[in-house]
C-alpha cells in the first residue's frame, strides 16, 4: 500500500533552500518561454515541447528528473485550468505567476538507500542530499521524495512517498457505519444500533488559543520597526506557537480517527459513510466569532485520516450529503432546527443527542434514500486521549510519585 511518511528535515537550512530555489527558478522559466513562444509564433507547446525546449536553455544544480518534475508542474497546472473551464468555470486563469520557490521532487530514479539512509541525487559533479531514516522507514520501497517547507512551522519537512507491498483487502460484506462530524464534538459515529460520540473538547481549545496568540503577536509587531531584533523574535514566537498547536492538533486528530475506524471494525462494516461539510461555509457570513469557529475546524483533515485508515482495514469511505441530518427527527420524520446539544422533537416528544441524530440521519439517507429511518438505541461516549494538561503541575508530579493515575476530569 502507497502511504506518505513525514519526519523533520535536519539537513543545512542553506542547502534545502537552494534546493527549492532553483526548483522554482526551473518552473518559471519553463512557463516564460511557454508564453514568449505563444506571444510571438501563436503556437501553444505541449509538455514534451516545453521540457525539451527548457532543457537546452539552462543549467541546473538538480537532478534531470528533479528538473522535469519542475517542468511538468507547469504543465499540470495547465490541465487543471483546462479541466476547470471545461466544468464551467470560465474565471479560471492559466498559470502566469512566478515562483521564487517550489517544492523539490525526486523520482525513484533519483533515490538510493544504503545503511539506512537515503541518497537524493543531484546534479552530476555534485554530492547526493544525505537523509537519515527512521527504523520503521528502512524497510520500506520509496516511490517519491519531497522537501516541503511548512509554513506552519516554519521547517522543512522531508515527505516520502514509499511502498510496502501490501494490498489491502477489500470487504465486500458487512455492515455500514455512518460519520457525523462536529466543531465540538470531532466524530459521532453509529451503525444504526449502537452510536459512539468521541469528545475532544482540547482540539477546539487548541485552535482558539492559536488564534489568540496569533493576535497578539501581530498587534506587537505591527508596533516594531520591521526586520529589527524585536521583530524578529515576534516572528519566532509565532512560528513556535503554530508549530505547537499544529503537532497538538495532529495528535488529536489522529487518536479521534483511530477511535472512528476502531468503531468500524468491532461493528464489522464494509464502508464508512461520512456526512459532506465542505461547503459549509461557501458564500456566507454568520457573523465574526462562528466565522472563526468554522475556519479554525480541521474536518478536511479529519476526514482524510479516515479514509486512509480505513482503506488499510479494507473498509471504503463515501460521502453523503448532509443537509437538514441534524434537523430531522429519527423517530417521526419531522424537521426542527436544535438550540444546543441536545434535540427535543416537538412532534413526538423524542429526546436525543443532537449528533446521534446527524449520525442516524446520515445512516438512513445512505441506506434508505431518505432521512428518518434509523433510529439508536444506545450511546456511549469516549474520551481518545488524556487531558495531561489540564492537571495542576503539583498534582501530576504528586501522583507520579504514588506511581498512580491523574484524576479522572
Amino acid at each position: 500500500m502507497i502511504l506518505t511518511q513525514t519526519f523533520r528535515a535536519t539537513q543545512p537550512k542553506s542547502l534545502l533552500d537552494e534546493c527549492n530555489k532553483e526548483s522554482g527558478r526551473i518552473y518559471t522559466r519553463t512557463m516564460v518561454e511557454h508564453w514568449r513562444v505563444y506571444r510571438n509564433h501563436e503556437v501553444w507547446l505541449s509538455a514534451g515541447m516545453d521540457e525539451k525546449y527548457n532543457d537546452f536553455l539552462y543549467p541546473t544544480t538538480l537532478h534531470a528528473h528533479s528538473r522535469d518534475a519542475a517542468q511538468q508542474a507547469f504543465a499540470k497546472a495547465v490541465k487543471t485550468t483546462h479541466a476547470l473551464r471545461k466544468a464551467g468555470y470560465t474565471d479560471a486563469q492559466f498559470p502566469h505567476k512566478t515562483k521564487y520557490w517550489k517544492t523539490t521532487i525526486w523520482k525513484n530514479t533519483d533515490i538510493r538507500v544504503r545503511d539506512g539512509k537515503v541518497l537524493l541525487a543531484r546534479a552530476r559533479g555534485l554530492d547526493p542530499i544525505c537523509v537519515e531514516l527512521p527504523l520503521d522507514f528502512q524497510h520500506l520501497k520509496f516511490v517519491e521524495g519531497r522537501l516541503v517547507y511548512n509554513h506552519k512551522t516554519s521547517r522543512y519537512e522531508w515527505h516520502f512517498v514509499t511502498d510496502d507491498g501490501i494490498e489491502p483487502i477489500m470487504r465486500t460484506e458487512g455492515a455500514s457505519v455512518a460519520v457525523d462530524m462536529g466543531e465540538i464534538h470531532p466524530a459521532c459515529v453509529t451503525d444504526g444500533n449502537t452510536a459512539l460520540v468521541i469528545s475532544a473538547r482540547e482540539l477546539r481549545s487548541t485552535g482558539q488559543g492559536l488564534a489568540k496568540a496569533i493576535s497578539i503577536l501581530d498587534a506587537r509587531k505591527s508596533r516594531m520597526k520591521k526586520g529589527s531584533l524585536r521583530y524578529r523574535r515576534m516572528a519566532k514566537a509565532k512560528a513556535k506557537a503554530r508549530r505547537v498547536a499544529s503537532v497538538r492538533q495532529r495528535d488529536i486528530l489522529h487518536k479521534v480517527s483511530r477511535a472512528v475506524v476502531d468503531y468500524a471494525v468491532e461493528t464489522n462494516a464494509k464502508e464508512i459513510i461520512i456526512g459532506d461539510v465542505r461547503e459549509l461555509a461557501d458564500g456566507i457570513n454568520i457573523g465574526r466569532h462562528s466565522n472563526q469557529k468554522i475556519s479554525l475546524w480541521p474536518h478536511g483533515k479529519l476526514r482524510s485520516y479516515i479514509a486512509y485508515k480505513a482503506l488499510i482495514m479494507g473498509m471504503e469511505t463515501l460521502l453523503v450529503d448532509e443537509h437538514y441530518t441534524t434537523q430531522t427527527c429519527p423517530n417521526c420524520g419531522s424537521r426542527k432546527k436544535p438550540s444546543g446539544r441536545i434535540y427535543s422533537c416537538g412532534e413526538c416528544g423524542f429526546v436525543g443527542h443532537r449528533d446521534v441524530v446527524g449520525a442516524s440521519n446520515i445512516l438512513s439517507r445512505r441506506l434508505f434514500g431518505e432521512l428518518g429511518r434509523v433510529q439508536v438505541n444506545e450511546t456511549m461516549y469516549r474520551h481518545p486521549y488524556k487531558v495531561w494538561s489540564c492537571v495542576a503541575a503539583s498534582d501530576t508530579a504528586q501522583v507520579a510519585r504514588l506511581g498512580e493515575k491523574p484524576p479522572s476530569l
